[in-house]
């Protein structure tokens, strides 16, 4: 046993660099919809031989084998729950604990009640409510008990307990997972965040994610946010609360942070209309694409139909006004049916200027899932549309943004014009300069 006859545990006797007893710090979480301090994570902290504040986190993978980790777990715990419970400041806001997926090597009951009992008896002996509490469970430590921890989650939900995933998206993800667990809170993992600044394709994953929370009904709480384009692109991903450093540190102590509430105003003043005219330029792209379109191309684009299929007459290039020609990516065709009834004609350009590349390798391909082929079908057949444009995506060969523009040559034959907006759908464009 680690706790001695005081009550307490000395912490050099698990590590000689160490001295005292353990105790928790308390990280902010905040609300980028209310501005203000919702929730606390309990972090494990003591103090080395000369007297600095120091994390123990490490403790918790040196003993991962044993009881240890577990007495530290619930030592520092039950500190926390008495510091919360006598905390003015802190009522009304909710403490995230980490339980230790390895706590499970040591239950004997089917139920799990000697594993889940230590938890309600210390919320009860602080007389809190589990819905003070949310449980984090490290995605990664989930691979080990799969099965139990499933059960385990399911018995602290009956309990009242909401749960959160964290450090999702560190190398474990996978949706079934996410099913059986039906978290109420999603942590993405930081490095995931960072690399999403720096690479597309993570941008675009990183998006998925922000998506998956909104679909499943969970908050999404990024964490280790510790510079100031952070909190932007938490924003731009669409998290509701935020962690880290640049926002509050860990204390000894519980704060409201209420200085955050200006700064935080600002921040969405100035995201807000920073995302605004993003999407009025992309907004003009397409008004200025299709207006030029109706006066110069319409007729230009026309089909010719040989076989059952449809070829495209190369325009010379260079008879193109810039903002066109610079951005203008595939020309092709689609039937009613969405099937390809063209080649491509890809429009690139080389040392000698601008050419046309036809690619006879997509011609009888199947787009008729793809999201602007079906949404411009539906306003089609709705309210007669002739045209539409699609939202952005991602080319799978070159990743760029692209934007689709649909036209309707009568009812069985439709234009497609992929357009390239590299230009103004810029994943860093939260960067300050």
């Amino acid at each position: 046993m680690l706790v001695t006859e005081g009550g307490n545990i000395e912490l050099s006797r698990l590590d000689p660099a160490l001295a005292g007893n353990p105790f928790p710090y308390f990280q902010p979480i905040i609300s980028i919809e209310d501005k203000r301090v919702v929730g606390y994570e309990v972090l494990a902290r003591g103090r080395d031989a000369l007297g600095n504040i120091t994390s123990l986190g490490y403790m918790f993978e040196k003993y991962a084998d044993s009881r240890v980790a577990i007495e530290l777990d619930l030592y520092i715990r039950d500190l926390a729950f008495k510091q919360y419970s006598e905390s003015q400041i802190a009522f009304g806001k909710r403490l995230f604990v980490n339980i230790l997926p390895r706590w499970l090597n040591y239950t004997y009951s089917d139920d799990l009640s000697d594993v889940i009992n230590p938890l309600l008896q210390q919320v009860a002996k602080h007389r809190l409510k589990p819905e003070n509490v949310v449980i984090e469970i490290t995605e990664g430590e989930y691979l080990q008990h799969p099965d139990v921890m499933t059960r385990a989650i399911h018995e602290l939900k009956n309990h009242g307990f909401d749960i959160a995933i964290d450090d999702f998206g560190a190398g474990y993800s996978n949706m079934s997972r996410i099913g059986q667990m039906r978290p109420k809170f999603i942590k993405l993992d930081l490095h995931l965040i960072r690399k999403g600044f720096s690479d597309l394709v993570y941008k675009e994953i990183l998006n998925s994610l922000a998506f998956l929370s909104e679909k499943i009904g969970a908050v999404l709480l990024v964490e280790g946010i510790e510079h100031e384009e952070e909190v932007y692109g938490a924003l731009d991903i669409g998290a509701r609360y935020l962690q880290g450093y640049f926002l509050g540190f860990p204390e000894a102590s519980f704060s409201n942070l209420d200085e955050l509430q200006q700064i935080l105003h600002d921040y969405m003043r100035d995201f807000t209309a920073r995302k605004l005219t993003h999407m009025q330029s992309l907004m003009y792209f397409k008004s200025i694409t299709s207006e030029y379109f109706d006066v110069h191309l319409k007729e230009l684009f026309l089909p010719e139909v040989k076989d059952g299929e449809s070829f495209f007459r190369p325009i010379e290039p260079h008879s193109f006004p810039a903002f066109l020609r610079d951005h203008l990516r595939l020309v092709y065709f689609l039937n009613a049916h969405g099937v390809q009834i063209s080649p491509n004609y890809r429009l690139l350009r080389d040392d000698d200027g601008f050419r046309w590349q036809q690619d006879h390798n997509y011609s009888q391909k199947d787009w008729s899932w793809r999201p602007y082929f079906l949404e411009f079908m539906a306003r089609r057949e709705s309210d007669g549309t002739q045209r539409n444009y699609s939202e952005v995506y991602r080319d799978i060969k070159s990743s760029e943004p692209i934007v689709t523009l649909v036209h309707s040559y009568g009812d069985d034959c439709l234009l497609c014009l992929d357009f390239s907006v590299a230009h103004i759908h810029n994943p860093l464009w939260h960067r300050k300069i």
